[in-house]
């Protein structure tokens, strides 16, 4: 069977399936460079990647009419044969899962789609604060300069958003605390992934292109010095402070980047 082709602009059944890895090579390579491009379009993937969409609303009826015992037992095969040890880990098969390989299947023909996928043990295992910081880093991956080039960063703009933070995360923050060397801040925005809401401070820097710094809450009040790491080939300095976690996220080289979480660090105190 044939690959549907995909074109600008794009649906959901288009994310969904570059997603799944289903589109051609060609319309992959169009979809991605829009992306980069995109701030709507990055936005709206980001929205499909979360595992918590309200499939169950639209898919129930239909998941109460399909043939489930085929369908547990096509999803068992693909993941036996699934050529990754993360792969093979015994998976408990809800409804959930269903309701997304159904989704999967309808639109991009047969296979798992990426909603069906596990939680890999190595997330598990690294706890909810590196899932975060796993996720953001895959995030600010998709930004290009042209990414932030048109959005509205007046004033006004950036002190109403700054508000919500206040209002969403009970984080009061200024654009003057917001000032980094040879990087100019461009938005403020809330997203959220799973349950968690962050707060996404971006700055585009005049020679390393798109910074952000991502505010979550922690559930614990633990302090930690900043630490760094590599993620998506982004670099990461990231620290916990007072109930929440900051991860500065660019693709500055480390030392710089560490440099500027520290300016951050003292201001934001």
């Amino acid at each position: 069977m044939n690959a549907p082709r995909f074109t600008s602009p794009y649906a959901d059944e288009a994310i969904v399936a570059w997603l799944d890895g289903e589109m051609r090579a060609e319309d992959a390579q169009a979809f991605e460079t829009e992306l980069k491009r995109s701030e709507t379009l990055s936005a709206r993937t980001a929205e499909l990647m979360k595992s918590n969409q309200p499939f169950a609303d639209a898919f129930a009826p239909m998941l109460d009419d399909a043939p489930r015992e085929r369908m547990e037992s096509r999803l068992a095969y693909l993941l036996e044969n699934t050529p990754s040890a993360q792969a093979k880990a015994v998976v408990q098969v809800s409804r959930r899962a269903l309701i997304a390989a159904s989704v999967s299947f309808l639109l991009v023909g047969s296979g798992i789609g990426f909603w069906a996928r596990p939680r890999s043990v190595a997330t598990t295992e690294q706890g909810e604060s590196a899932h975060i910081r796993e996720l953001e880093a895959q995030y600010m991956s998709l930004y290009s300069p042209e990414t932030l080039a048109d959005v509205d960063s007046s004033p006004q703009v950036l002190a109403r958003s700054l508000q919500r933070t206040a209002h969403d995360l009970d984080l009061h923050l200024t654009a003057e605390q917001l000032t980094l060397p040879e990087a100019s801040l461009k938005s403020v925005r809330m997203l959220r992934y799973d349950d968690s809401l962050i707060t996404q401070i971006a700055w585009n820097h005049s020679s390393y292109g798109p910074m952000a710094l991502c505010i979550s809450r922690e559930e614990h009040a633990q302090q930690s010095a900043l630490a760094q790491e590599k993620r998506h080939g982004m670099n990461l300095v990231w620290w916990h402070r007072s109930g929440y976690q900051y991860v500065l996220i660019g693709r500055n080289p480390a030392d710089q980047l560490k440099r500027a979480a520290q300016v951050l660090n003292a201001a934001l105190v």
